[in-house]
């Protein structure tokens, strides 16, 4: 208390300075009309200037949780979007959406959405890492893509965090098909262009034309199918004349991964228990 009368005391003059400057400028404005519509115009200006600011100071810190809510709502999209040709839709829930393929694919899919805290683009073997474990029903071997196409699938899984093998890895195949002429071939990465994979197992007698569409086959059931992979970038023959040798430029930047769908097949283990019964070399 003793301070604060010592401040007023040292400051004395100032503040009767300031509390006549005051009540002129309400004596002003408050007999003159013109002084008083002035101040009014000018005090909305100000006062509209300091609400929009902070407005957008808050909404800046509210664009973490609007991205979550959009990548969810992306997610329900997507999976609509899976099932042009389903018969049934849930959309009982915001998080998770089970769908029906199409009308002669009854494999059902679960997109649920993460966020990439951890990636690699520069090695022979990249992976990455999401925020979602198996605390958020996230397993070893789920699918992952985003907006733009495969991104790699789930290989390890804590109770919070996921680790996947990114399309970026040598030792990540994956199966694809040529769009125009449905031929089935499988896409691996080459280890070096991080925006370009090699595709395998197309024969000479297929037509197959820069830009043509490459996308995920039904030959798995780990991705649905005709999800996008990239376009052809180049073409020839090898020296043997047996394959195509194709280059096929990634739809997905792996450099810039931020949200991404883990794709969960309801009928997988079905799908895999009837391949470990009758696995194809014993056909």
């Amino acid at each position: 208390m003793g301070q604060l009368l010592a401040f007023l005391f040292k400051y004395r003059a100032f503040i009767v300075f300031l509390f006549l400057e005051v009540l002129c400028i309400w004596m002003i404005v408050g007999n003159n009309d013109y002084q008083r519509t002035a101040f009014i115009n000018g005090a909305s200006g100000f006062i509209g200037s300091v609400n929009k600011t902070s407005r957008n100071i808050g909404d800046y810190f509210e664009l973490s949780r609007v991205n979550e809510e959009l990548a969810t709502e992306n997610a329900r999209l997507r999976a609509l979007l899976l099932s042009q040709m389903a018969s049934e839709v849930t959309l009982d829930s915001t998080e998770q959406v089970s769908i029906v393929a199409d009308t002669t694919d009854t494999v059902q899919y679960v997109l649920r959405q993460a966020e990439i805290v951890q990636n690699s683009i520069r090695n022979a073997n990249n992976f990455f890492m999401i925020n979602k474990g198996s605390r958020d029903s996230i397993k070893p071997n789920m699918g992952v893509m985003n907006s733009f196409g495969v991104v790699g699938k789930i290989r390890s899984v804590s109770e919070r965090y996921a680790e996947g093998v990114s399309v970026l890895n040598t030792k990540n195949p994956v199966s694809v098909k040529h769009v125009p002429s449905g031929r089935v071939g499988t896409l691996q990465w080459g280890g070096t262009n991080p925006k370009v994979s090699d595709l395998f197992y197309i024969t000479p007698d297929v037509t197959v034309q820069e830009g043509d569409t490459i996308v995920t086959s039904s030959y798995n059931a780990i991705f649905p199918k005709e999800v996008m992979v990239g376009t052809v970038a180049s073409v020839t023959e090898d020296a043997n004349k047996t394959y195509l040798q194709i280059k096929v430029k990634l739809s997905v930047d792996y450099g810039k991964l931020s949200y991404v769908y883990v794709i969960e097949n309801l009928h997988k283990a079905e799908q895999d228990s009837l391949v470990e019964t009758n696995p194809i070399d014993q056909q």
